[in-house]
């Protein structure tokens, strides 16, 4: 049935830059949930994506647009959109009464098009850590090089910025995850409404309890450390490893370290972990299914966190929910705005010059320190509860788009050249990303298979 109070919204566009999910991706899992929970609530909505020649139908959601795609060579399984005369008319011809721009790349241009050329009222959501992209660009050869990283720094990551800027002034409203999202995004100079909403958690996957412990039989309750990311080096595992050889293992009889992800550095991080002679005390258990993580966060001790590259973070999240303590580095963004310092966790200011040995220090006190562990774990549950509840998540989107209905109506654009600008944008920055793709060797992900999220969730395991 229709939501009686936006009767005007009927049709959702959610730019995605996946319409199938090939590994466990938070902003994609997002699109997901808001998918899920705006169709429920009788609004038409429709995934605009890449199109994936490797994708089932199953995979697919019920209605979605596939746009003509180029792969990313060093990331197999993603696949960059690109326009094209075909795939502009079938956005027009689908009548969209406000487009929601899930995208860190430049598939955003489609909703500034659309905003422009046909007036659609356009929402942005900043769902990417702009200072880690060049991060992740590099080739392995180059991240390395001063000389190449103060390019990137000092002219290129502007250049990002201030396109990325223009691109979210020229839409409705932008929603940021965090607090210190937002006013990084008021000092490089959006104008438009900037709203925080803080992403949900899917109830009926993490809500679920007395699942079969999945950790190894190695790994002793009450010792028990995890971490759930993506092997890549802006997670900053490496960091992860080193703190727990020098300031846990030796301290903390008993701890291991499990390490839920996949990714480039899997393989470094495991010959890192025998040359720091931590090799039997971490396990690397590769992805996992969506569905099988709340038996990892309710059976584990303590969740921890090194990673700076979060616009949120949404595995801090899930095991705040699953009343999981962290201990987590104070990244002023996403992480630092879900972790209570003090209260479900504590954060260590990552600059300071013993962040390391407190950051160990902070784990062999709550390992050692079971009523306050419990205690911490008590509030996590009850602070993510009140930051994720789905139903405030939705309703706050839903008021976003009452804003950026207003907004389209005060500045109704309809520039061809920036319009046609949009266009060109588009197309140039996916073809220089696509050949900077072939700048590093491809990655393996999701090698044990997982299943992720699926649109519907009947598929799910």
């Amino acid at each position: 049935m229709y939501s009686h109070e936006r009767r005007w919204l009927r049709r959702l566009a959610i730019l995605n830059d996946y319409v199938r999910i090939p590994y466990a991706n938070g902003s994609s899992y997002a699109s997901q949930f808001l998918y899920r929970e705006m169709s429920a609530r009788g609004h038409e909505v429709t995934i605009v994506g890449p199109n994936d020649p490797d994708a089932q139908p199953s995979e697919l959601p019920p209605r979605h647009i596939s746009l003509p795609s180029i792969p990313l060579r060093n990331h197999p399984g993603l696949h960059l959109a690109m326009p094209s005369k075909s795939s502009l008319e079938a956005m027009k011809d689908a009548n969209f009464d406000m487009v929601l721009a899930q995208s860190p790349s430049a598939l955003l241009y489609a909703g500034s098009w659309l905003r422009q050329q046909h007036g659609v009222p356009l929402v942005c959501v900043n769902t990417v850590h702009m200072p880690s992209v060049y991060n992740v660009v590099l080739p392995d050869a180059l991240n390395h090089v001063s000389s190449v990283n103060r390019l990137f720094e000092q002219k290129v990551m502007p250049w990002v910025e201030s396109n990325t800027t223009d691109a979210y002034n020229a839409g409705d409203a932008l929603v940021c995850l965090s607090p210190g999202l937002k006013r990084y995004w008021e000092e490089r100079g959006v104008e438009v409404p900037i709203h925080v909403i803080p992403r949900a958690i899917e109830k009926r996957i993490f809500d679920q309890t007395g699942q079969d412990d999945p950790f190894s039989t190695e790994a002793t309750p009450g010792a028990r450390l995890l971490v759930v990311c993506r092997h890549a080096r802006e997670k900053e595992v490496d960091r992860l490893l080193r703190i727990f050889a020098q300031y846990v293992y030796p301290r903390v009889g008993g701890a291991t370290l499990t390490l839920v992800g996949d990714g480039p550095e899997s393989e470094t991080l495991k010959e890192l972990t025998k040359e720091l002679g931590i090799d039997h005390r971490t396990f690397f258990v590769g992805e996992q299914g969506l569905q099988q993580m709340p038996a990892w966060f309710r059976h584990a001790d303590l969740f921890v966190y090194t990673s700076l590259s979060e616009t949120y973070g949404q595995v801090i999240s899930e095991a705040l929910w699953c009343a999981l303590p962290v201990v987590a580095m104070d990244d002023g963004m996403g992480v630092a705005g879900q972790v209570t310092d003090g209260e479900d966790g504590f954060l260590v200011d990552p600059e300071a010059e013993d962040a390391d040995r407190q950051f160990g220090g902070h784990i062999e006190l709550l390992l050692s320190k079971a009523a306050l562990r419990r205690q911490m774990s008590r509030q996590a549950a009850r602070n993510a509860k009140d930051r994720s509840d789905p139903e405030v998540c939705i309703q706050r989107y839903l008021e976003v788009f009452e804003v950026a209905k207003d907004h389209a109506a005060r500045n109704p654009g309809g520039s061809q050249l920036v319009a046609y600008r949009s266009l060109a944008r588009w197309a140039g920055m996916h073809s220089t990303l696509a050949a900077m793709g072939l700048m590093r060797k491809p990655v393996e992900l999701n090698r044990n298979h997982a299943a992720t999220g699926t649109w519907t969730l009947s598929e799910a395991s």
